[in-house]
């Protein structure tokens, strides 16, 4: 479905940025290559002629594309060192009996770590059945729904208020965040607090991190953005922080009691923000003209190794992943077999490329000489998991911020 208006400010035109024509969804993997019944959709970049939002403008229905999700937040390490410098985070402003709900709260592994940690009660929702079912199996209270506000009307009802709420790595899936944030607003108590983790705009900007877009992501966020949102429901930004996660991430803490002081981060990013020049139209028709620049670097490159008889697999089966690839044509042409860490995605075909997906430990066996990483912002994780294949002279391709091989 095209939008008709913009996601923050309901503006009705825009001026498009890029476009990947018809792409197979990011996370519609294949238990058989049937090329006939794979349905594509088209994927293209805008941006809000008022107020300088990015998105995308065609909507996908959010059964097709949460109902049954194949991330797990327990796979990633590194994920979980994030959480718990999270819970470093709300203890600064939440320290003793509290109630913690979390949006989109995947398989429960944020909640129990908070739970521990911080001695929390602690709640979540999220959409997708396999995963809710997972969560409440680890006695983590998850309800399979999406949260909006009129959902957050029946939890007070119901649940009460809550001190803390979570949403990480989500506000960029939701077509309305306006109507997200009037439910945290409803959610928490007079002194509740709501964070956001969110892949920092300016970052994908500024190192051209294009694979970033696919139609589990609607909109892509700045700090202008999200302020935007909070004068519109009455919310007070008091923090902000980039953090190490999916390339370069910011971490967001909105108050409801208007009398806390606001960060001195909060001036600092805004300021290079504006000085990125990220509200400008001109600026994303630069973009456009990068991506292709890279996309070209990274077939050059491809293309050599291929002509020395190498072979190349892929490490990492994320939703970015599968934007990057169908984005580069053929890509069986180039490589063999996918690697990935979830149960949940071995032995299907990536959506759009098909090709088939095996578990890592297969790597040292099978030896391709190169691995193309997908996954590259988990990079560090996956080079000291890989040790052995590195030792025995494998090598590693990352698309950013310039395709390279290490």
């Amino acid at each position: 479905m095209k939008i008709k208006k913009c996601r923050i400010c309901s503006y009705k035109e825009f001026t498009d940025i890029l476009s990947f024509k018809d792409v197979a969804l990011s996370g519609s993997f294949l238990k058989k290559i049937k090329l006939k019944y794979e349905k594509k959709y088209p994927l293209t970049l805008v941006i809000c002629n008022n107020c300088k939002h990015i998105q995308i403008n065609q909507v996908v229905k959010p059964d097709i594309l949460f109902k049954k999700y194949l991330w797990e937040t327990s796979i990633s390490s590194h994920n979980q060192k994030l959480i718990i410098n999270l819970s470093k985070v709300i203890y600064k402003y939440k320290k003793n009996n509290i109630k913690i709900f979390e949006i989109a709260s995947n398989d429960g592994t944020c909640l129990k770590i908070l739970e521990k940690k911080l001695n929390a009660k602690v709640m979540g929702i999220d959409p997708a059945i396999n995963i809710a079912k997972v969560a409440n199996l680890n006695n983590v209270n998850t309800l399979n729904k999406y949260f909006n506000y009129k959902e957050s009307d029946k939890i007070k009802k119901k649940y009460g208020q809550f001190d803390v709420c979570l949403a990480r790595n989500v506000i960029a899936h939701v077509k309305d965040p306006v109507d997200l944030f009037k439910g945290v607003n409803k959610i928490l108590n007079t002194k509740g607090i709501f964070i956001l983790e969110f892949p920092y705009l300016k970052n994908i900007y500024m190192n051209c991190q294009f694979d970033n877009i696919f139609h589990e992501h609607i909109g892509f966020h700045s700090l202008k953005s999200i302020i935007d949102i909070c004068d519109i429901v009455e919310l007070k930004l008091i923090d902000v922080k980039i953090i190490e996660s999916q390339g370069g991430s910011l971490r967001v803490t909105i108050s409801k009691d208007n009398k806390l002081d606001q960060s001195a981060n909060i001036a600092k990013i805004l300021k290079k923000e504006q000085q990125s020049k990220i509200y400008n139209i001109e600026s994303w028709k630069k973009f456009n003209k990068q991506v292709f620049a890279i996309k070209n670097q990274i077939i050059k490159i491809l293309k050599k190794i291929k002509k020395e008889n190498k072979v190349i697999s892929i490490y990492g089966a994320s939703g970015k992943g599968q934007t990057l690839l169908q984005f580069l044509g053929d890509a069986n042409q180039y490589f063999d077999k996918v690697y990935d860490k979830s149960k949940l995605k071995i032995n299907l075909y990536t959506p759009g490329t098909h090709i088939k997906i095996y578990q890592p430990k297969d790597i040292i066996t099978d030896m391709p000489d190169y691995l193309f990483v997908c996954s590259w912002n988990l990079l560090k994780e996956i080079q000291k998991e890989q040790i052995k294949y590195i030792k025995k002279g494998g090598k590693f391709i990352t698309p950013f911020p310039t395709p390279k091989i290490i």
